[in-house]
């Protein structure tokens, strides 16, 4: 991949233990090191963020179960479905669900191919139509369009993440689901004296980045357009918009700005 052209190399923190990433960041470290002239690979951390996530299904991570257009759906957050969701009970781990949905707004789970339409909403649950159904599997990413989370910008897995790639020297974070250029400066404070030099890369993918993206875009070092979750969040019709949005700005600021993933699905 070197000799191909690949100059960054990343490690996508979703998955994988610190072990294994580690292992990784040496493998590549150990192949520029074949060269006879100098090859630049910088080692970028892509952190998790704060996604919002279903539980695991009662028939094991590899199971799953088919949703059905115009059945009901309950979606909960009480930890005894945790590991037992089924086609009836949905469990996700934001616990504030309840107390920012209403009758009527939808929830989109596994990048948007499964939608379900709130029709009640219980103290640690939501009753729910199921609008289109489909396959699913455990741990599917949840997103909910327009509506203002109130996740933190860096969770506890991020933080452990961050302190790991200082001492791994690696060279710029990916930072994922960023919606303000607070949660840059949080960051940026996590990664402190020793990780100084670490570039930031925010990752724009939902609605609130968008709104806010000239504050976001003062702090960076540089910018993703992250195509495939901004496509939930915002219609897929403007995509196009917000994208030559931000490549514009990013241009004028004279800050580097990478556009990614669904290149091929508008």
């Amino acid at each position: 991949m070197i000799i191909e052209g690949m100059n960054i190399a990343r490690m996508n923190f979703s998955h994988g233990t610190h072990e294994y990433h580690k292992g990784t960041i040496e493998n590549v470290r150990k192949a520029v090191d074949t060269f006879s002239e100098p090859r630049p690979i910088a080692i970028a951390l892509d952190t998790k963020g704060p996604e919002i996530r279903t539980g695991l299904l009662e028939g094991g991570a590899s199971a799953e179960v088919t949703l059905k257009a115009g059945e009901a759906i309950k979606i909960t957050t009480d930890d005894a479905f945790m590991e037992k969701c089924s086609v009836e009970t949905l469990w996700v781990d934001y616990k504030n669900i309840t107390k920012v949905m209403a009758p009527g707004n939808r929830i989109y789970i596994d990048d948007g191919l499964i939608s379900v339409i709130v029709k009640t909403v219980g103290a640690d649950s939501l009753q729910c139509e199921i609008e289109n159904g489909g396959d699913l599997g455990s741990k599917k990413g949840c997103n909910l369009p327009g509506i203002p989370v109130d996740l933190p910008a860096v969770s506890e897995k991020d933080k452990s993440d961050l302190l790991f790639g200082v001492e791994m020297e690696v060279d710029m974070v990916f930072a994922s689901f960023i919606r303000s250029g607070a949660g840059v400066k949080e960051i940026r404070d996590i990664l402190g004296e020793k990780g100084k030099n670490i570039k930031i890369i925010a990752k724009l993918e939902n609605h609130q980045g968008i709104k806010n993206f000239d504050e976001i875009l003062a702090e960076v070092d540089g910018v993703m357009v992250a195509r495939g979750d901004m496509g939930i969040e915002i219609p897929p019709e403007k995509v196009f918009l917000a994208q030559k949005m931000m490549i514009g700005k990013c241009n004028r600021a004279g800050k580097p700005v990478i556009c990614a993933t669904q290149m091929l699905e508008s």
